[in-house]
């Protein structure tokens, strides 16, 4: 009985790590663009892909929002909704990066920061994205297999 335990939590121990990487993420990006809502608002801005009127709200609201997901996700609270929104939201934003990249619009991405200079590497970034996609990826595969043992794969 002993064994089985310890087997059942080594079992667990990618989707933790996992789950504290992706939060740390979140956190770091968020944090990092709430203090500044006039510089991630140009940012935004650059991406020419929301109206005017969105803006402001958009910069208010989305660092709230990607740290709360980053707090959740640290915390192991409400994680179904938490790795559901964290990969929706790394879908938009690797969208945007490749809207802009297609459209040839030479600007910062704005992940990690509000500086507004342009000093674009999209390769970067959208590799960066499609890595941080991977790991929520496999967040939400190794929740749901948490979730529901008896599934499927």
């Amino acid at each position: 009985m002993k064994a089985h335990w310890l087997i059942s939590r080594y079992e667990k121990l990618p989707l933790f790590l996992s789950r504290l990487l992706l939060g740390a993420v979140f956190v770091a990006a968020g944090t990092a663009k709430i203090f500044h809502p006039g510089q991630f608002s140009t940012i935004l801005s650059n991406y020419q892909i929301l109206p005017g009127c969105l803006l402001n709200l958009t910069a208010m609201v989305l660092p709230w929002i990607e740290t709360l997901i980053g707090l959740l996700l640290l915390c192991g609270l409400w994680l179904p909704g938490a790795v559901a929104l964290a990969d929706s939201l790394l879908v938009v934003f690797l969208l945007a990066l490749a809207s802009a990249a297609a459209r040839r619009i030479d600007i910062d991405c704005g992940c990690f920061g509000a500086n507004p200079v342009a000093s674009p590497n999209f390769a970067w970034y959208l590799l960066r994205d499609l890595l941080f996609l991977a790991l929520a990826g496999a967040v939400t595969v190794q929740l749901l297999k948490s979730r529901f043992p008896g599934g499927p794969g």
